[in-house]
Parts: structure tokens; C-alpha cells; sequence
């Protein structure tokens, strides 16, 4: 399965980038906007979890897709975003997204791999509602994900507790009629104005 953005492209994740996974998960920065914080984690296990969790993706199982930038001369191995809790009869899923290549923040890679993936759910996958959880902590995160949609839904007060205080986590949530309208805007916003 490979699913094309504007910038990106989602792909199934490969055993070949478990070093980079693992790297990632060993960068502080990193680590610490997906609420844990760093840990110890060989080659040989990122490598088996990707053969044996991440390698099916299906509605048991979820969807877990690499990012890689394509907006260069060749693509880029940037983050992971994963669809997971897939709900047959209620038509839902959640969401989670990592940018582990630093020098990808801020530029816009994230925000098309989240619209990427959201066509996909609900295009695709038929989905009525997508969810995702974010720090307090993150406002570039959740302006991002406010860019693609979402909206904020509620506040889990102090569940997250990091450098040592409690911070709250953001429930933020996406109807697929809301990506609808939010898509036809931006694609309208895109092309380009015809004469009269």
C-alpha cells in the first residue's frame, strides 16, 4: 500500500528501517512528544516488532505506514503514522504520527502525512471519525492537526506527568464530513482562478 500527498508518501514500514526507528526512539526530543521518554531498545527487537506488529496492515491489526518526504531528489525516511483501534461497526479509528527527523519539524510534512492518511480512512477505509491524543505541551502539533480538521473534542487534566509536572493531554477528534468540507476549501484555495 502506498499512499501519495502533496510531499509525502506513506508506505508499509520495512524491516530495512528499523535502525532509524530505533534512533529516533533514543532521541530526547523526539521521544518526548509521544509522552515517554527514552529507552534502550536493540536492533534486533525494532526489527522483530516490525516483522511481526507492524507488517499486517488490516483492520485487526491497524494501518502502520513510513513517511517518507518525496519533495527532493530522492524520498527521505522521516516519521511513522499509524491508524490503530479500528472500529468496524462504529466506523472509527485512532490516529498517531512521529516526525523523527528533526529537520523535518515545522515545514509542513506532517500536516500532509495526517491529511494523507485521514483521505485514506475515510475514502478508503469508510471511516465516519478519526481521534488522536497530543500534549498540552505541543501547540505545534496541535495546530498542525487543526490545519487538517481536527478539532479539539475534551482535556484529560494532568495524565501526562514529564520534568517532573503534570501537563494535560488533548483529545482532538475529525469527522469525515468536516475532512470533506476542509478539503474542498483547500483544494479550492489551490487551483487556480478561472476567468470570467
Amino acid at each position: 500500500m502506498y499512499l501519495e500527498g502533496d510531499r509525502v508518501r506513506l508506505r508499509p514500514r520495512a524491516v530495512e528501517d528499523a535502525a532509524t526507528y530505533q534512533r529516533w526512539v533514543n532521541d530526547v526530543e523526539v521521544i518526548r512528544f509521544l509522552g515517554g521518554a527514552p529507552f534502550q531498545w536493540s536492533l534486533a527487537a525494532e526489527e522483530e516488532t516490525i516483522r511481526t506488529q507492524w507488517a499486517v496492515n488490516d483492520w485487526e491489526h491497524g494501518v502502520h505506514l513510513a513517511i517518507e518526504a518525496v519533495d527532493g531528489p530522492a524520498p527521505v525516511l522521516i516519521g511513522t503514522i499509524t491508524l490503530r483501534e479500528l472500529d468496524a461497526i462504529a466506523r472509527w479509528g485512532e490516529v498517531g504520527i512521529l516526525i523523527g527527523e528533526r529537520e523535518y519539524w515545522n515545514r509542513g510534512y506532517g500536516e500532509d502525512a495526517m491529511r494523507t492518511l485521514c483521505r485514506y480512512a475515510f475514502e478508503d477505509l469508510d471511516l465516519n471519525r478519526i481521534e488522536l491524543y497530543t500534549y498540552e505541551y505541543n501547540p505545534r502539533a496541535r495546530r498542525s492537526y487543526e490545519k487538517v480538521g481536527f478539532v479539539l473534542e475534551g482535556r484529560l487534566r494532568q495524565r501526562r506527568y514529564a520534568g517532573g509536572r503534570y501537563y494535560d493531554t488533548l483529545v482532538m477528534g475529525l469527522l469525515r464530513e468536516e475532512f470533506e468540507i476542509r478539503e474542498a476549501e483547500r483544494l479550492a484555495l489551490d487551483s487556480p482562478s478561472r476567468p470570467t
